[in-house]
């Protein structure tokens, strides 16, 4: 296997046990005093009105770590030359909290945030740790 597909792969693996971490940590950082219902109909306005602002931020703070720490996971192991790794693995972890927010009810602004979070941090990790170009004629 390839060393950009292992770094890909690795840096998906990582960063969603960051958000399943995370997520959990919300829940007991801030517990719900009431049960999710099970009417789907309700849960939107329960999200809306019961869950915490502070368990919300905290989620999305979570997406905020487990990009930085799977682009730079999958920008070490592919050898710190190329950002495609790291973009394929945080676009990997984008595309799956998009599953779960259309799976679970999240407030709007989550929405928007986990599409503009993602990619910036990604890239901000990946200038971070990149091999500099060196140039070797002067």
């Amino acid at each position: 296997m390839k060393k950009g597909t292992i770094a890909i792969i690795v840096g998906i693996i990582v960063g969603g046990l960051f958000v399943a971490l995370g997520e959990s940590m919300s829940y007991y950082l801030f517990p719900l005093e009431a049960p999710f219902p099970a009417d789907r109909a309700l849960m939107n306005d329960f999200v809306e009105n019961e869950v915490p602002l502070g368990a919300k931020i905290v989620v999305v703070m979570n997406w905020i770590v487990a990009a930085f720490i799977a682009a730079i996971v999958s920008t070490f192991i592919s050898g710190r030359t190329s950002p495609k790794p790291m973009l394929a693995s945080v676009g990997v972890l984008n595309i799956l909290t998009l599953i779960n927010l259309f799976i679970l009810p999240h407030a709007k602004w989550m929405w928007i945030a986990s599409i503009f979070v993602f990619i910036p941090i990604g890239y901000i990790a990946y200038f971070l740790i990149r091999k500099k170009k060196t140039d070797e004629s002067a």
